[in-house]
């Protein structure tokens, strides 16, 4: 956890001064949606829920790309049991607690494999998390995290410019040293991506 700031960063810095050196003309960033579902967080609760994230990637050259990207990851809801106060009927579940995160960060994508219209490489992201339990909308704990995000894709280009694509994430965020609380720090996502590729509309 400790190097990996410093090492994302180097790589950061330079991959920013190729692109400074290739010249002073900015191409338009690749555009990314993706949407998909959360598992194996080490909180309780946990059980997983939706994920979604935007990103915007400019081309360094042809196999890296820098950028931003914004995400919200439903982490999960726990459940209790109501019952009926007069005679103890169960009256079904209902939700008692629930996690989630959402935040922001820098990101840099690189392909490693490249056959026809299939493309296969790995993502990294360094950045801001804000996880936060509620119930039923009232926000009932609430913290800060640095961390970071790991990831291995696959898309296929069907369109000039645009791709679909399937990316599986670990993500690792620092721990609280401050505080009791069991907010989360691990966590994986699986999701669909849509890309829209800008530069290769003005080839």
């Amino acid at each position: 956890m400790r190097r990996f700031p410093t090492l994302f960063t180097a790589l950061a810095l330079a991959a920013c001064a190729g692109a400074a050196h290739a010249g002073p003309a900015i191409p338009p960033p690749d555009i990314t949606l993706s949407a998909g579902a959360t598992f194996g967080a080490d909180s309780s609760p946990s059980g997983g829920g939706a994920s979604a994230s935007l990103s915007a990637l400019w081309p360094l050259d042809d196999r890296w790309r820098f950028g931003v990207v914004g995400y919200v990851d439903d982490i999960g809801t726990s459940y209790i049991e109501l019952r009926d106060p007069n005679d103890g009927t169960p009256l079904g579940p209902a939700a008692s607690l629930h996690r989630w995160t959402w935040g922001a960060a820098w990101r840099v994508e690189g392909d490693a494999w490249q056959r026809g219209r299939w493309t296969a490489g790995g993502a990294g992201a360094l950045g801001w998390w804000r996880v936060e339990d509620d119930r039923r909308g009232q926000v009932l704990a609430a913290a800060s995290a640095v961390g970071f995000r790991l990831g291995a894709q696959v898309r296929h280009a069907f369109d000039r410019g645009r791709s679909l694509g399937l990316e599986i994430g670990y993500h690792q965020l620092a721990k609280d040293k401050h505080t009791s609380w069991d907010r989360v720090t691990r966590y994986a996502t699986a999701a669909l991506q849509y890309r829209w590729a800008r530069r290769d509309l003005q080839d």
